[in-house]
């Protein structure tokens, strides 16, 4: 005779700490948390919605773009032929690369902004990106604020100084964040004056979510920028922009190159001469200069003539912690050589860093095109072509949200 035994299957319930739950999570790209994981749970969905949450992993993000181009995003602002609007359009790039002079790289339409102006096609700026967002100008002189990930985006009432309408006086502008107050702020500085003796650089701000109007600051005296609609850079809570300028017009030859740089808590502006070593070039020779950001640090690009058609772009990287005008602050990180690259001088002093990474230079050559170089052997990987106004906004993808304050300051977040 035999005897069965049934066995009772029992369900186990186990619980994982929310601290763990938060490290595992930590660890998952933007684009799944807020399409997919957000759904999980109640649990999930308050950690994933919650500001400490969002600015964690942007941070996270941020650090690792440094060596990771795969970290990076972009979007494409670009002009509706025959109206006043412009689409935004997130990129998908990292597919299409390494398929050089690729112009069909695939988009994908995210809204449309109306932008109310009297010129046809409605021109758009790139201004720089902060913890997800990107920030562009309009030539109605309103600024635009999206996080392309969540479709939150906000728009500036235009800027006027003195009840004048100032856009064609656009000499810099940049978007960052006050770490005190986790408030978003928008800069521009505009030129007040003409010609080469009581020109004056007077920044506006506009913080999102608390002003209602442009606010006016200090100007900056005897300061003039040698190039147009220059892209700020922000790093740790300060915005900088490159300047070259000449004080006589009899001496162009001789450009002085700085760094203005805007505290966005402070809303103070200091000017720093760019140390001699880095305004130099090895046996001569003409080349321009340009800022950009690094995971998380500000670095300067010197790019250069080299031997038999080609280019030399030199890599530095800033200790902000320090004088900046000092040489010993600045470390070159590494050089990039690019062979067989037909160009010319005025091709150059219209060319744009936007990203900048351990694998990836990507250039920007007026509102023309996006090249992208490899940094170990400087090829050329794949290039993509801009039409008409368009532009391109390369960024890290966050869930910061405009509303996300600090956790003592936010003691509940909506699911």
């Amino acid at each position: 005779m035999q005897v069965s035994k049934t066995t009772k299957k029992q369900h186990v319930n186990i619980s994982i700490p929310k601290e763990v739950v938060v490290e595992i999570l930590q660890r998952v790209p933007c684009k799944d948390l807020f399409e997919t994981l957000k759904k999980v749970c109640m649990q999930w969905c308050s950690i994933i919605y919650s500001g400490s949450f969002a600015y964690s992993h942007v941070e996270c993000r941020i650090l690792k773009s440094s060596s990771s181009f795969s970290q990076l995003e972009a979007v494409v602002i670009v002009s509706i032929d025959g109206t006043r609007s412009v689409t935004v359009s997130g990129l998908e790039w990292h597919n299409s690369l390494p398929n050089y002079s690729d112009e069909n790289w695939e988009t994908k339409y995210m809204y449309t902004l109306d932008i109310n102006v009297l010129d046809f096609p409605p021109q758009v700026i790139t201004v720089n990106s902060v913890n997800g967002f990107v920030c562009f100008w309009s030539c109605n002189a309103c600024l635009h604020v999206c996080n392309p990930l969540t479709e939150e985006y906000f728009t500036t009432p235009p800027y006027t100084y003195e009840n004048r309408f100032v856009p064609l006086c656009l000499a810099a502008v940049g978007f960052g964040f006050c770490q005190l107050s986790y408030e978003y702020k928008v800069v521009v500085l505009h030129e007040d004056g003409e010609g080469f003796e009581s020109v004056e650089i007077k920044p506006l701000v506009f913080t999102v979510g608390t002003d209602r109007s442009w606010r006016s600051l200090k100007a900056i005296p005897d300061t003039k920028f040698y190039t147009r609609h220059e892209k700020g850079v922000h790093v740790k809570g300060v915005l900088y922009w490159y300047m070259e300028s000449c004080t006589l017009p009899s001496c162009r030859s001789k450009i002085i190159k700085s760094l203005i740089c805007f505290d966005v808590s402070k809303e103070e502006v200091v000017t720093i001469m760019v140390p001699a070593e880095l305004d130099s070039l090895e046996g001569g020779g003409r080349y321009v200069s340009r800022i950009a950001e690094k995971g998380g640090n500000l670095c300067l690009v010197n790019i250069s003539y080299g031997p038999i058609c080609s280019l030399l772009m030199k890599v530095y990287i800033a200790d902000t912690s320090t004088d900046l005008s000092s040489f010993n602050s600045w470390k070159n990180e590494f050089n990039v050589t690019i062979p067989n690259m037909a160009y010319n001088i005025s091709i150059m002093n219209s060319w744009f860093v936007s990203i900048v990474t351990d694998v990836m230079l990507v250039i920007q050559i007026m509102s023309e095109s996006e090249i992208f170089i490899d940094v170990a052997t400087g090829m050329l990987l794949s290039a993509r072509i801009l039409y008409g106004s368009a532009s391109f906004i390369p960024y890290v993808p966050s869930l910061v949200s405009l509303f996300h304050r600090p956790p003592l300051l936010n003691s509940s977040f909506t699911c």
